[in-house]
């Protein structure tokens, strides 16, 4: 059977065309070749989150290849590990709060293995001494000893520690001028009282007459005017707010009732000078404010005045707040006027 083909038979065009194949120009990609593949580093490469993956499993890795103490779950001794955002800041690591309690659920039992021999004893020690919370010399290593790249080599660099101010004044206390001080709270109203004894005024205590003999004596006791009545005698004390007279900074009745309350209940009326400093809120809560700080200055100055003043319930804050508006009323819980049609 007679076959055909593009070149008709021809030898010269069967070498031409055999030709031009061989002489084929290269391609613009030939030099490119295959890319290579980088090879992942860990398993966890393609995990969401490999950094997480990576060091939940060598922390569950040290209590599998550990024993752990046979006894209940319950009674795994918790370490004080570091917060989750001390943990992500230092070791560059996202992570949620359920991620966060897992982790800790494994540092809890990777701390509760025995280990025999010493060296690898110390080794998962220091490794987990870098999750620990208040720990001085933290050295951030690997389960192998070698230390991580880009993480902060602390070394010994012992951490610092913020002093907190002392608020045990706030409670009240004598200051270093001998005055009690003392702080109250009141809604957006904040208050310091400072409470100075007044000084017992030797010439009126002098005017009340002293009994000469035990009839008189008795007949003393039965009136008022008594020995014991006389050296309890003060001049009365001065209140001032601001700088300025408790009646003119509270021209409310009751407010001024309220800043003075703890004295009437404790029967301390007049016996201290009270110097007050309040800020924010109004009026009401102002009041209310002050009336805390002073009684807890009185009760530090005085402890025998606690029961009563702590029966009227002077020495603790008020925690209620005003009731937010709701949508749809025109108040808190008013409601508008129903129409049935």
């Amino acid at each position: 059977m007679r076959s055909f083909s593009a070149t008709g038979g021809n030898p010269q065009l069967q070498n031409s065309s055999q030709s031009k194949l061989d002489s084929k120009q290269p391609s613009p990609f030939d030099h490119v070749g295959i890319r290579p593949v980088k090879r992942p580093d860990t398993a966890a490469y393609f995990m969401a989150n490999p950094k997480y993956a990576d060091l939940l499993s060598a922390i569950t890795s040290i209590a599998q290849q550990h024993k752990r103490p046979e006894y209940s779950r319950t009674q795994v001794k918790r370490g004080r590990w570091i917060a989750r955002k001390t943990f992500e800041s230092q070791h560059s690591i996202k992570m949620n709060g359920n991620e966060y309690a897992m982790l800790t659920r494994q540092l809890n039992e990777a701390d509760s293995v025995y280990i025999r021999d010493k060296s690898e004893r110390d080794t998962v020690g220091l490794y987990l001494n870098q999750f620990r919370r208040g720990y001085s010399h933290v050295e951030v290593v690997g389960m192998d000893g070698v230390k991580k790249e880009g993480m902060e080599d602390v070394g010994n660099k012992k951490k610092k520690i913020k002093e907190r101010p002392n608020t045990s004044w706030k409670r009240g206390m004598m200051d270093s001028k001998g005055r009690w001080r003392a702080a109250g709270k009141r809604k957006e109203a904040i208050a310091c009282a400072w409470l100075v004894p007044v000084e017992q005024n030797a010439d009126e205590a002098a005017k009340v007459k002293q009994p000469a003999n035990s009839a008189e004596a008795v007949e003393a006791a039965a009136s008022d005017a008594t020995a014991s009545d006389a050296a309890d005698f003060t001049t009365m004390g001065q209140v001032l707010v601001n700088g300025r007279p408790l009646p003119e900074y509270f021209i409310r009745s009751t407010d001024r009732e309220s800043v003075l309350f703890p004295f009437t209940v404790a029967n301390k009326n007049g016996r201290y000078n009270v110097f007050i400093r309040v800020r924010g809120g109004g009026h009401t809560g102002q009041a209310e404010a002050c009336q805390l700080a002073v009684a807890r200055a009185l009760y530090a100055a005085n402890r025998k005045a606690h029961a009563a003043v702590r029966a009227a319930g002077l020495l603790f804050t008020d925690g209620r707040r005003v009731e937010r508006k709701k949508t749809g009323k025109p108040k808190a819980r008013k409601s508008y006027t129903w129409v049935k049609r």
